[in-house]
């Protein structure tokens, strides 16, 4: 802690967690947690009772993966964070709630075996967001103003060659590199119940690559959500998908 941090909490319902805050972004993160994103909220609030591995890929400074464990404190959450500055406030904010069921990793996912890339950082600010793996965001306006070396792997890899739980709930929210995250998780998807991921609404090549790589896998589109501002003419929307075969659908 800096002398100018302070401990936020967020308060849902009758439960609450604290946001260790040291900035204005880490503020504006903790504020608008409820608003910003509501159906992830939700999704989380109803699929966490049966989950049992919640993997948060894209965590940032970790607030879904603290609400997740708040709400079931047995269950399993890896939170994945590969930008240095967000990993440092992700690991502390896990730290002064008293968390033991988060585990925090500073991988970035996508494709392929463990291998060495580069992180092109928007920001190095805690709480910012925008990164990408291997060259500029798509969703960046202006140039990178920092390449931080990271270690990236797939979620099959993971999971059939390191051991790591399969998650049985799934949350991608990377800023462009989602469709890479979800094809390195071909083999994995059958074993997860319900996966949210946000991705670009307009561009229909992306929502259509994802559609069919989901469908493929038994999954099946249950809610978009209705977010109408742009970043650099991108459409940021969560969907959130049923795997029909694990949670039948009506």
């Amino acid at each position: 802690m800096t002398e100018n941090s302070k401990e936020y909490p967020v308060t849902v319902d009758d439960r609450q967690f604290l946001v260790r805050c040291i900035n204005d972004v880490e503020r504006g993160r903790a504020a608008s947690f409820l608003s910003k994103e509501p159906e992830t909220v939700r999704w989380i609030e109803a699929e966490m009772a049966s989950a049992t591995v919640f993997w948060d890929v894209g965590a940032n400074v970790g607030l879904f993966s603290l609400y997740a464990a708040t709400l079931q404190p047995t269950a399993q959450i890896l939170a994945f964070e590969p930008a240095a500055h967000n990993y440092a406030s992700l690991c502390d904010n896990i730290v002064i709630n008293g968390f033991t069921n988060i585990a925090p990793f500073s991988v970035a996912l996508g494709q392929g075996n463990l291998a060495f890339d580069e992180l092109h950082l928007s920001k190095v600010e805690a709480g910012s967001s925008i990164h990408h793996v291997g060259a500029k965001s798509p969703w960046a306006e202006s140039e990178p103003v920092f390449r931080q070396p990271c270690v990236k792997v797939s979620i099959d890899s993971m999971v059939l060659d390191h051991g790591f739980p399969a998650p049985t709930l799934l949350k991608i929210d990377v800023d462009g590199l989602e469709l890479g995250i979800l094809d390195g998780a071909r083999t994995v998807l059958n074993q997860v119940k319900s996966v949210l991921v946000e991705l670009d609404a307009n561009d229909p090549s992306e929502i259509s690559a994802a559609t069919n790589l989901l469908e493929q896998a038994g999954f099946r589109l249950t809610e978009t959500s209705r977010r109408e501002k742009t970043i650099n003419r991108k459409l940021p929307r969560n969907h959130i998908w049923m795997n029909a075969a694990l949670r039948p659908l009506d």
